[in-house]
């Protein structure tokens, strides 16, 4: 293979690989913490191995001469902790849950024995948040797949944290965005920044994204979401509102997978205040529906997670508009009558009788 082939092909692997580990800093999790024995002292030199459970992938490192050692950049799941050294008993720490953004501080204690002595610690991870001053909150899986949502959009539960208030104004279109609005802190529903793993996916002029329907279709795919609403960290910026923060799913060691088909139409919706009481309802008729799987394609290494929604929506509207009177149509107006010619009365047979 030719030097300028070899060029080339290094050129494409740096486009393409090295912007997508530059934008997961922000989407990703942290486990740092310090290794210390049974007399207070650090101990360097500790092997610490993270392991996710639901992948099986592994990341190693090694404490240093103060005994500190972070883990950065893991995808968010469940994981497990084992620390070593000669001298010492092996210590595990498993049942640890990291959510997008998140950093869990993992201390390891260390006895004086020997390595083939497991010491194993099973719990989750502290809900409150040491390591940083950021205020935020999350919106977990769980939450995302059981509330019931109106068009299936993940950023409807937005509102769900402190300093969310949902904010409607004016009609949807390009410049304003599609999407769900809404005010952080009391910042424009124009000031939020929107992170997908780590991409910025902002509609134009800093609106919420969405699609022509007003949502965010794949909420099947999304895992979780983060909003942060005041003291961002250094890795967030362009906003002085929110940073609404989500990732997706990913393919675990198990193959699973969803089929689903979401319905409503007018025959179980009641009338409105606008809809007529002796006419039947407008016709309204929407459809959601989609597949999505997800598994391993080589274990422990390489996983693959697809995701398809479909949202067909049909709607009709009723419209109150203004038509000529009884009177109107016979010439009787209130400044005195008019003689309707014959060539209009026509043109004024097709408007609707007005309702009393």
């Amino acid at each position: 293979m030719s030097n300028r082939t070899m060029v080339f092909l290094r050129a494409i692997v740096f486009v393409f690989v090295v912007p997508c580990l530059l934008w997961g800093q922000v989407s990703s999790a942290t486990i740092s913490g310090e290794a210390k024995d049974q007399t207070g002292a650090v101990v360097p030199g500790v092997a610490v191995t993270v392991r996710n459970v639901d992948t099986g992938l592994v990341r190693t490192t090694t404490s240093n001469e103060r005994g500190l050692y972070a883990v950065p950049n893991l995808n968010p799941g469940h994981y497990e902790v084992e620390a070593a050294l000669a001298g010492f008993q092996t210590y595990r720490r498993s049942g640890l849950a990291l959510t997008v953004g998140s950093t869990v501080a993992v201390d390891i204690p260390l006895q004086v024995g020997a390595a083939v002595e497991i010491i194993t610690v099973t719990g989750e991870a502290p809900v409150i948040e040491t390591t940083t001053s950021t205020v935020s909150g999350l919106v977990s899986e769980r939450t995302i797949r059981d509330l019931p949502l109106d068009g299936r959009s993940y950023d409807s539960l937005a509102t769900l944290q402190v300093a969310v208030v949902q904010f409607n104004y004016n009609d949807p279109n390009a410049v304003r965005g599609r999407g769900q609005q809404f005010s952080v802190s009391g910042s424009r529903a124009t000031q939020n920044q929107f992170l997908l793993d780590g991409m910025d996916i902002t509609e134009y002029g800093g609106a919420t994204p969405g699609s022509v329907a007003g949502v965010n279709l794949g909420v099947e795919a999304i895992r979780e979401f983060q909003i942060l609403t005041s003291n961002f960290p250094a890795e967030y910026g362009r906003s002085v509102g929110g940073v609404i923060n989500a990732v997706t799913r990913s393919g675990t060691n198990t193959l699973h997978g969803s089929l689903y088909h979401y319905l409503r139409n007018s025959t179980l919706d009641a009338k409105n205040y606008f809809d007529p009481p002796d006419e039947p309802i407008p016709p309204f008729k929407r459809n959601q529906f989609g597949a999505s799987l997800g598994g391993p394609i080589r274990k422990d290494h390489i996983f693959f997670f697809s995701n398809y929604e479909g949202l067909r929506a049909r709607t009709g509207l009723s419209l109150t508009p203004v038509v000529p009177s009884l009177n109107a149509r016979q010439g009787n107006l209130r400044d005195g009558p008019v003689k309707i010619a014959e060539a209009v009365k026509p043109y004024l047979a097709w408007y609707p009788i007005p309702r009393p």
